[in-house]
């Protein structure tokens, strides 16, 4: 990829509008390209002054009518919906059940695809290097409150988790800042730690929903697809999002550092999505919360499927 051709997508790459292989032949060209991180950061810079004259400005701001009748709408948009849905029926609460049931035993027995992990892998490392390590970033990092605010509550978490200073057998780690990035199309809840005088990424990105490893109560973190440059990945994946370690230290001590780190956080994020769904964050198997799916699924074989069938109606 030539100078014209990032130039061409900038405001696509910006926007994170792109392919995933297409932002990291940006990125790369990038990488060894002055003039054209010059002409991005111009861009950035521009969209986000822009971008915060419009909200400053109380003469764009919708009208408190017109926001009203909008929420009226939704809201007698979604009772439509739903009515709609509700078909009475024993047959019918029995057959979702089945489905249900079913769909839970596939999404427990099916990991993520190595593809998946692979491109979780290069991402994170990719992340880690660039704003981590050398601090060479195409979007500057944002705080966590307005990260959340705009892409995913979920990176509120990570204000205050983990702790700014943890102790393990091997050593103190401390926190030395917490922002949200992004590296290609992939965002990232960032947490850059100092463990025996190196730096590790602590990241946290959506999975797309997939239910990976840690949707099993059984779950322990694992290393994930190939080293890359000296730097390995270890995971711990939830219902809803992934937790990675990204550093150069040896996978054994890598893995017990996630039991210390990410798991704790995974957990946390478990219950969260478990009350903000209306679900009591119990059935807590070796520490570990059971994803609203397989608590479902338990309730159906437990012989509550009318129970479960409302809860997801």
């Amino acid at each position: 990829m030539n100078c014209r051709d990032v130039r061409d997508l900038a405001d696509s790459f910006l926007g994170e509008e792109l392919l995933t292989e297409t932002n990291h032949e940006i990125l790369w060209h990038l990488d060894t390209c002055l003039s054209c991180r010059t002409d991005i950061d111009v861009r950035r810079r521009l969209r986000s002054a822009l971008r915060n004259a419009f909200h400053r400005a109380p003469e764009l701001q919708p009208v408190g009518e017109f926001a009203d009748r909008l929420r009226d709408h939704l809201r007698q948009t979604a009772r439509h919906s739903h009515r709609s849905r509700m078909v009475p029926g024993r047959w019918l609460t029995l057959a979702a059940s089945v489905v249900l049931a079913a769909g839970v035993i596939t999404a427990i027995l099916i990991n993520r695809s190595p593809a998946a992990d692979d491109t979780l892998v290069r991402d994170a490392i990719g992340d880690h290097r660039n704003c981590a390590l050398k601090y060479r970033l195409v979007r500057m990092p944002m705080p966590l409150e307005e990260a959340a605010q705009e892409f995913d509550s979920a990176y509120r978490v990570l204000l205050t988790a983990p702790r700014d200073d943890v102790s393990t057998p091997n050593g103190p780690v401390h926190v030395l800042e917490r922002h949200s990035c992004a590296f290609g199309a992939r965002r990232f809840g960032h947490v850059i730690l100092q463990y025996r005088g190196r730096v590790v990424s602590l990241l946290m990105t959506a999975n797309g929903g997939a239910t990976g490893p840690a949707a099993r109560a059984d779950v322990i973190p694992h290393v994930i697809g190939r080293p890359m440059n000296g730097l390995s990945v270890v995971s711990v994946n939830g219902s809803r999002h992934a937790v990675v370690l990204v550093s150069d230290l040896g996978n054994a001590e890598m893995t017990q550092l996630s039991q210390m780190m990410s798991l704790p956080l995974a957990q946390r994020l478990e219950g969260a999505i478990a009350l903000s769904s209306g679900l009591a964050p119990v059935g807590l198997q070796r520490g570990f919360p059971i994803p609203i799916f397989e608590w479902t699924c338990l309730a159906i074989l437990a012989g509550h499927a009318n129970d479960a069938y409302a809860r997801c109606a």
